[in-house]
């Protein structure tokens, strides 16, 4: 081979786009023609193998390698293996051959080399021809380093034909092992063999749509592995254009089955956690930094014998209720746990105090414990409250309340046992041994007998049967006893001596009284609902005479509960009264029904009538009438107040109608009489006003029904779906400037108000009239999370509800600060709250409002 010496010298001795971190591998015969590539090539590293070391080390590292037609034969091998050991990144090999050497380089291209470059030639072709080879290779490296990169994702990625039926071209080693399935089975099919039975096809629809407009999408849905089993795949695609032309799409797979599975589980033990903060018989209590309380459960309002709504926004040292400590005195608030707590961080246990509420004294426990944020910062205290009164009652109380509410214990399950001290062996009946979990056969040694009660009570029985041995007399515990597995049991153990002729032998039974203890609890509750209500409830035996009464009734008629037993209530309340109750008592009878309302005059202890609301129930014993149950509530106050509110509102109903029809027909003739564009202004304004005034009118008087909290009869049996639609219907007709859509079922039964329709429609013009110009509404009917509520919500996307009118229908009550500007959404607060039901009002992002309507499902 022959270098051009004048092309070598005259070329640049630098190459466009070179980089000197590249390696030339020289393969050449000739000294100075290496010498001349050399000094030609002198933008990379250049390195030499010569000719005769075919036995030395092997080739070294070369990004391209010249060779030429004499040296070719003893590195063909070594060069083939290079290029077939780099896989798809490119090996470029130039052999050089002379003119008359072409022919045979020809059928070498056939083999290792990749390009023949005659010689001699000019530096430019030359370093041309070199440099196009390198970056050839550098692209090859490139897409190398892609492939590896893809190939190695931890998500599954795939490329689709954008033409077609868009078959795989390409998958990742993650989507393999995501899918379990093999490249070889899948590169050329369609995705949607990943689709089975569960796949929802929204996700599908919203792929299809995205591949038909060449648009990125990100969807969520259930795919099928080759083995059968679904798995949640968390998919994006993007679009490939080349020169503006849809080639291809990229696909990214990401299992998502654990972080499905997970929200789920939050979504359940955070529902969990929700009912048992509900339906915690203890009272649980969260408050804030500031000790108000912002949450508290049924319970804690049981205790604290207020209304939800009044205890929460409450400090717990509020006025309604006042706190005293162990000795009756007022306790300061700086002694309750809370501060504690919020200082130093630590839980507060046991502590003991009393509240008075509505003239009466309870006795609480408060177990108080830290809330963190989630950077551990302390956000506020959750406090449990367990009403203790009950243990500090008399037994004379509690027998009370037993007989009242005519519950009687069940029976519990007895075992027996015997020991002989002789032998110091205890044997246990079957009943005993199914109580403690163990095999009626199995003998026992004393020590191991006592084991089986708890550790706190097992000194007391030893103690018993060590005075049982000593004396002889009969010996009887209440303790605990814990189970194999696990369980901790109350019992009542009694204990004999029975005379043998080797000796005494001691016998006894073990009674589970477990339930007893917890319904002695759940009468102890009862207890304090009877003992706190307003109402006046006492029990009368089948001849009408007085068995039980509570304080409330004693209060009314000015005397000691103990001395109204045995009283008939005609010489209590009144011949009158008697009648009335025998009347109802036929009626219950005949089976119209379990219990049943009267209406009475009683005579009160200052001698005054008093119109009572008496509610009756049968009681019997052995399935023979035993005596009823009486519960009345003093409906005197409520009935005049009605009475006064009836006719004060027909009067101003009609006397507005009457005044504002007249001011507005005058400023009607004054608008046609005069061209004074100031009067103008001023009777118009008061003929905008006096409309408004009407209409105002107009809603009281078609939601006057929904003032009366107490008229149970107009909540129905509705079909809330259709109520809607038929609102729905009407608005459409009236602002068909308004764009107003509904989702509903065919049915979604509830409990709601008669004016319900009504109530609907409100919302709607109230949605219109506010919502300003394109008003768009949206109505819709579901069920809620829980079974027993169909929730109605109705959103717009108006200016929004200011919070100043906001705060008052959410809480339901105004104050000269918070006040709202209509009469309309109280009546539709009311509707539903008469029917049981909920209101709530939010914002709707980023305009808007959205009214929340939930009622009692049917």
């Amino acid at each position: 081979m022959t270098v051009s010496e004048d092309a070598s010298r005259n070329g640049a001795r630098s190459a466009r786009g070179a980089s000197g971190d590249e390696r030339i591998l020289l393969a050449v015969r000739g000294a100075r023609d290496r010498e001349l590539l050399a000094d030609l090539l002198d933008a990379y590293e250049v390195v030499v193998w010569e000719r005769g070391r075919e036995d030395g080390p092997p080739l070294p590292e070369f990004d391209l390698c010249i060779v030429d037609m004499a040296t070719y034969p003893a590195v063909a091998d070594a060069l083939e293996a290079r290029k077939s050991d780099a896989g798809d990144r490119f090996v470029p090999v130039v052999l050089t051959v002379e003119q008359d050497e072409q022919r045979v380089a020809a059928r070498r291209l056939e083999d290792v080399p990749d390009d023949v470059l005659a010689v001699p030639a000019p530096s430019a072709v030359i370093r041309s021809r070199v440099e196009s080879l390198l970056q050839t290779r550098r692209q090859s490296l490139q897409l190398a380093l892609y492939r590896r990169a893809m190939d190695s994702a931890t998500v599954g990625i795939t490329i689709t034909e954008a033409d077609d039926d868009h078959p795989l071209t390409y998958v990742n080693d993650a989507f393999e092992e995501m899918t379990g399935y093999d490249r070889s089975e899948v590169v050329g099919r369609n995705c949607r063999f990943l689709q089975g039975a569960e796949t929802d096809s929204e996700p599908v629809e919203t792929l299809h749509e995205a591949v038909e407009s060449g648009e990125k999408a990100a969807v969520s849905l259930t795919n099928y592995r080759k083995d059968g089993t679904p798995f949640w795949n968390e998919l994006k695609i993007s679009p490939v254009y080349e020169d503006d032309e849809l080639t291809h799409f990229v696909g990214f797979q990401t299992d998502a089955t654990v972080r499905h599975a997970l929200r789920n589980q939050l979504v359940h033990e955070t529902q969990t956690l929700k009912q048992l903060f509900e339906t915690s018989p203890v009272g649980i209590a969260v408050l804030n930094e500031n000790e108000v309380i912002i949450r508290a459960n049924e319970a804690a309002q049981r205790i604290l014998g207020l209304r939800r709504s009044v205890v929460l926004g409450q400090p717990y040292d509020a006025p309604e209720w006042d706190l005293v400590d162990g000795d009756g005195e007022p306790l300061n608030p700086d002694d309750l746990p809370f501060d504690r707590v919020r200082e130093t961080g630590e839980m507060v246990r046991g502590y003991e105090h009393g509240i008075d509420v509505a003239d009466e004294r309870r006795w609480l426990v408060v177990n108080a414990a830290p809330l963190t944020g989630s950077d551990g910062e302390r956000i506020g205290v959750i406090a449990a409250i367990e009403d203790v009164t009950a243990q500090k009652q008399q037994d004379r109380e509690r027998e009370r309340l037993l007989d009242l509410f005519d519950q009687s214990q069940r029976i519990a399950s007895v075992g027996a046992w015997e020991v002989d001290t002789r032998t110091d062996s205890v044997l246990f009946t079957s009943g005993l041994a199914e109580l403690v979990g163990v095999d009626d056969q199995t003998t026992f040694t004393l020590s191991e007998a006592f084991a089986f009660y708890h550790p706190e009570d097992e000194p007391v029985v030893r103690a018993a049967f060590e005075r049982l041995v000593e004396t002889g007399e009969e010996q009887s515990v209440e303790c605990r006893l814990e189970t194999t597995s696990g369980e901790t049991r109350w019992v009542h153990v009694r204990g004999v001596t029975t005379p043998e002729t080797d000796g005494p032998v001691f016998r006894g039974t073990v009674q589970d009284i477990t339930e007893r203890k917890a319904r002695s609890k759940e009468l102890e509750r009862y207890e304090r609902i009877v003992e706190t209500t307003a109402d006046s409830i006492y029990t009368l035996d089948d001849n009408l005479r007085f068995v039980l009464a509570n304080s409330a009734t004693a209060d009314l008629l000015g005397r000691d509960p103990d001395d109204l037993v045995g009283k008939h209530v005609s010489a209590v309340f009144g011949e009158r009264h008697s009648q009335a109750l025998l009347e109802t008592i036929a009626s219950l009878f005949a089976g119209e029904s379990v219990e049943e309302s009267i209406e009475t005059v009683v005579v009160d202890q200052t001698g005054a009538e008093r119109q009572f609301q008496t509610t009756i129930a049968s009681k019997s014993s052995g399935g023979e009438f035993d005596g009823i149950v009486c519960v009345g509530r003093d409906v005197t106050d409520i009935q005049e107040r009605e009475r006064r509110l009836s006719v004060l509102d027909r009067v101003i109903r009609h006397n507005l109608r009457n005044k504002m029809n007249i001011a507005q027909a005058h400023a009607t003739m004054v608008l046609e009489r005069t061209d004074d564009d100031d009067v103008r202004e001023s009777a118009a304004a008061i003929e905008r006003a006096t409309s408004e005034l009407l209409s105002l009118a107009e809603t009281a008087r078609r939601f006057s029904s929904a003032l009366d909290p107490n008229v149970a009869e107009r909540v129905q049996l509705q079909n809330i779906a259709d109520c809607v639609r038929n609102v729905v219907e009407g608005a459409r007709l009236s602002y068909p400037e308004a764009t107003i859509t509904v989702d509903a079922p065919e049915v979604a039964n509830a409990r709601a108000h008669t004016t319900f329709e009504l109530v609907v429609n409100e919302l709607v013009d109230n949605a219109v009239v506010y919502g300003g110009d394109e008003i768009q509404i949206e109505l819709s009917v579901t069920d809620d999370d829980g079974p027993e509520q169909v929730v109605v919500r109705v959103a717009d996307n108006g200016p929004g509800m200011p919070s100043l009118e906001r705060e008052p229908l959410n809480s339901g009550r105004e104050s000269p600060l918070r006040h709202t500007n209509g009469l309309g959404l109280w009546f539709v607060r009311w509707a539903v709250t008469n029917s049981n039901g909920s209101m709530e009002i939010v914002d709707n992002e980023p305009h808007g409002t959205i009214i929340e309507l939930r009622l009692p499902k049917a």
